[in-house]
C-alpha cells in the first residue's frame, strides 16, 4: 500500500510541475506483494501516460521478472485516477485497467487475459485494508506456476468466486470458488482428472505465526484416476480444518464422505520445508464392498482378471503414513465375498481381522466359508499367517476340495526392489476325477487325482515351478516339468512347460470320452508346450502304446472314430468285408504324433508306408491297422473333428 500512496503523490505533484516526471523506485514491500527495481515515466500532454517497467515482482510466492505496465490514457476525475486500457506484459500482454483514489487510497484493479474472462483485485479500507479478488471465468491455465512441483498441473477448466483478505492485526480471509471442466495430468498419465466441476469454500485466521482454516469441497462430477484408484460420480465431498505455518501444513481434521461408499476420517501433516508428509492418519468403518469395487475399483482394473467382479459385504480399515510411508494398515472383513463373472475364481464368507505393521511382526487368521476355481468348489477353511513389513508367512493350511484336500506349506512372500514375489510347496490329496470331471464340465472319467507340488515361485509377473508336477491319474502318473506361467494376473496369460505320462489306462481314458473303448496302455509326451490366454500354439507331441505285456484291443466304433482323424481308409474297409461283424479286434500297437506350429498340426504315427503312415497296427485275430492319410491339418479343423467324435461318437467324413 506504500507503493500506491507513494505514486499517487507524485502523478498529483507531476501534472502541476512538469509535461514529464521519472519514476524510480528500490522496493516495494505488503503481505503478499514484493516488487523491486521499478523504473517508469510519466508524460502529461494531450493524453496523460504512464509506463513502468519492474525488474522483479514477487505475488503470493511466484515471481515475474522484467514486467511492464503501461496506460496510454490516464485520467483524472476529481479525486479518482482511471487507466481504462492499459496492459501489462511479462511476457504475455494481457489488457488491464485500474481506478484509484487519492482521498480514501481504494484501488480497483481489472485483468482480461481472454474474451469473458476476467479477473479482478480491490483494496478498500483505512485502518483495516480489505482486499477482494473476484474471478469469472478464469483459467486455471494460469495458476499452474502456482502449483506444487510435486503434483500434477491443469490443464482445462475454469474458476469463478470472490476470496476476500482482511488486513489487520490479525488477518482473515474467506471465500467460496466454483471450479468447472477442470483437467489435470503428469506426464506419465499415473495421476490424472477431466471434467471436473465442484465447488471449494474456505475460511482462515490468523493467529501470530500461524493461521487456523477451514474448508469444504463439493464434488459435482468428474472423473479422477490418481493410480490405482479412479473416482468418478457425484455428491461425494470433503471437510477439513487445521493450520499451517511457514514450516508446516496440518490437517487437525477431516472428513471425506464418498456417497454410497463409506465415510473416511483423515488426519495429516506435511513439512512445508522438507515438502514431504511427515504423519497421517486414514479410518473408516463398514465400507460397501460393493459399491467401493463398481465406483473406486472396476474402473480402474478394466483389462486384468479383477477387471469383472461382483463383491458384496463390508470392512473397516485404518491406515497409517510417516515420512509418507505408509507403517500400519489394519483391517476388519465383514463377510466379504468376490465372483468373478467370467468364472475363474470366487471366495464366500470371508471374516477376520488382517493386522499389517512395517516393523512389528503380526499374526491373524481369515475364516473363508467356501469358494470355487474354474468352476471347482472348495470348502470352510481357516487361514492363520504371520506378517512383518513386506513379509508374509503361512506355514501350513489345508483346503477341502470335493472329496479331496489340497495342501499348502511354507507359504512365504515379500514385496522386493523387484517386486512381489511368492512360493509354497503342497500336495493333493485323493480328489475324485469324476467328481472332478463333473465339476469342470468335462465327460464322465473314473479314478482319483492325486500329486506331489514342488516348490512354486512368482516373480516379476511370472510363476514357476522349480522341479517335476506329479499327479497320479487314469492309472498312471503324469509329470509336468519346466512349467512358466507369465502375467497370470491378466486377460491374456502365456504358459510354457513339458508334460510327460506314462502307463495311462486306455480303458479308463478313451471310455471318459465317449471315443469307443481301447484296452491296454500308452505313453505320451507333449515337448515345448506353449498357451496363451489358454489356448495351444505350439507344442510338439507324441503318444504310443507302453512297453509291456497285456490285453490290448479296440472297437469298432475307436476304429472308425480314429480313422476319421487322419481318412477314412479303415471304417470304409470294415464297411467293405466280414470285419463289420466284429465288436472289437486285435492290436499290437498304436500310436500318433503332432507338431503344432503356426495354427498347422503336422502328423505322423508309429510307422511311415506309401499311402501316409501306420496309427494303429493290427495283431491277433481279428486284426486291423488303422492308416492316417492327412499329413497337415489345421489345428481348429482337427479340434472340431474331435468335438464332433467326442460328442456324438459318429464317423466324421
Amino acid at each position: 500500500m506504500r507503493f500506491i500512496v507513494f505514486v499517487s503523490g507524485m502523478l498529483m505533484t507531476a501534472c502541476a510541475l512538469a509535461q514529464q516526471i521519472g519514476i524510480s523506485i528500490e522496493r516495494i514491500d505488503g503481505p503478499v506483494l514484493i516488487a523491486s527495481r521499478i523504473s517508469g515515466v510519466l508524460r502529461i500532454a494531450a493524453k496523460t501516460t504512464l509506463e513502468l517497467n519492474a525488474a522483479e515482482i514477487s505475488l503470493a510466492g511466484r515471481t515475474w521478472r522484467n514486467v511492464r505496465i503501461s496506460c496510454p490514457d490516464l485520467k483524472q476525475e476529481r479525486d479518482v485516477l482511471i487507466c481504462a486500457q492499459g496492459a501489462i506484459e511479462s511476457p504475455d500482454k494481457v489488457p488491464l485497467s485500474f481506478r484509484y483514489s487519492t482521498l480514501t487510497k481504494n484501488i480497483e484493479l481489472v485483468l482480461r487475459p481472454a474474451a469473458n474472462e476476467e479477473w479482478r483485485v480491490s483494496m478498500t479500507g483505512t485502518t483495516a485494508r480489505v482486499i477482494t479478488v473476484d474471478i469469472h471465468n478464469g483459467a486455471l491455465a494460469h495458476l499452474k506456476s502456482w502449483w506444487p512441483a510435486e503434483w500434477p498441473g491443469p490443464n482445462a477448466g475454469a474458476l469463478s468466486g470472490k476470496v476476500t483478505f482482511i488486513e489487520e492485526r490479525e488477518a482473515r480471509v474467506h471465500g467460496e470458488l466454483t471450479i468447472s471442466n477442470f483437467g489435470f495430468a503428469n506426464a506419465s498419465g499415473l495421476h490424472a482428472g477431466e471434467k471436473i466441476n465442484a465447488v471449494i469454500a474456505l475460511q482462515a485466521q490468523q493467529q501470530g505465526e500461524q493461521w487456523r482454516w477451514e474448508s469444504r469441497l463439493d464434488w459435482k462430477s468428474g472423473d479422477v484416476f490418481w493410480q490405482p484408484l479412479f473416482i468418478s460420480g457425484s455428491a461425494h465431498s470433503l471437510n477439513m480444518a487445521g493450520t499451517f505455518d511457514a514450516k508446516r501444513f496440518a490437517i487437525e481434521q477431516g472428513r471425506l464422505m464418498l456417497a454410497g461408499i463409506a465415510d473416511i476420517d483423515v488426519t495429516a501433516a506435511y513439512d512445508r520445508i522438507a515438502s514431504k508428509l511427515t504423519v497421517a492418519s486414514v479410518k473408516s468403518n463398514n465400507v460397501d464392498m460393493a459399491a467401493l469395487y463398481t465406483k473406486l475399483i472396476k474402473p480402474a482394473a478394466q483389462g486384468t482378471v479383477l477387471g469383472d467382479l461382483r463383491c458384496d459385504g463390508h470392512a473397516d480399515f485404518s491406515l497409517t503414513f510417516k515420512d509418507g510411508e505408509i507403517v500400519t494398515v489394519d483391517t476388519v472383513f465383514k463377510r466379504i465375498s468376490v465372483e468373478d463373472n467370467s468364472g475363474r475364481f470366487a471366495f464366500f464368507g470371508l471374516d477376520g481381522v488382517l493386522p499389517w505393521h512395517r516393523e512389528d511382526l503380526k499374526t491373524a487368521k481369515l475364516h473363508i466359508a467356501g469358494g470355487e476355481v474354474l468352476r471347482v468348489p472348495f470348502g470352510t477353511f481357516e487361514l492363520p499367517f504371520e506378517t512383518r513389513g513386506l513379509r508374509l508367512r503361512i506355514r501350513d493350511v489345508e483346503i477341502p476340495v470335493l472329496d479331496g484336500k489340497i495342501s499348502i506349506a511354507d507359504f512365504a512372500s515379500s514385496g522386493e526392489r523387484e517386486g512381489w514375489r511368492w512360493r509354497f510347496t503342497g500336495a493333493i490329496k485323493p480328489i475324485s476325477v469324476e467328481l472332478l470331471a463333473t465339476a469342470l464340465g468335462l465327460p464322465a472319467m473314473r479314478g482319483t487325482l492325486s500329486a506331489t507340488i514342488p516348490t512354486v515361485s512368482y516373480a516379476q509377473s511370472t510363476l514357476n515351478v522349480d522341479g517335476a508336477l506329479l499327479f497320479k491319474v487314469f492309472d498312471g502318473t503324469i509329470t509336468m516339468q519346466n512349467l512358466a506361467l507369465e502375467n497370470p494376473l491378466s486377460k491374456v496369460p502365456r504358459l510354457t512347460g513339458d508334460i510327460d505320462m506314462r502307463n495311462l489306462d486306455l480303458d479308463l481314458l478313451t471310455g471318459a470320452f465317449s471315443f469307443g473303448k481301447i484296452t491296454g496302455r500308452i505313453d505320451a509326451e507333449m515337448k515345448s508346450l506353449e498357451l496363451v490366454n489358454w489356448e495351444p500354439v505350439r507344442f510338439d507331441a507324441r503318444l504310443r502304446s507302453s512297453a509291456g505285456e497285456y490285453p490290448k484291443r479296440i472297437s469298432q466304433a475307436a476304429v472308425q472314430n480314429i480313422s476319421a482323424l487322419g481318412g477314412a481308409g479303415a471304417a470304409a474297409a470294415i464297411q467293405r468285408s466280414f470285419l463289420r461283424f466284429f465288436e472289437t479286434f486285435g492290436y499290437s500297437a498304436l500310436g500318433w504324433s503332432c507338431r503344432l506350429e503356426f495354427d498347422v498340426c503336422e502328423m505322423g504315427g508309429i510307422a511311415n508306408v506309401p499311402q501316409g503312415y501306420v496309427i494303429v497296427k493290427g495283431g491277433g485275430i481279428p486284426a486291423i491297422s488303422v492308416l492316417g492319410y492327412n499329413r497337415k491339418v489345421s489345428w481348429r479343423e482337427l479340434l472340431a473333428r474331435l468335438k464332433r467324435v467326442t460328442e456324438g461318437n459318429v464317423i466324421v467324413k
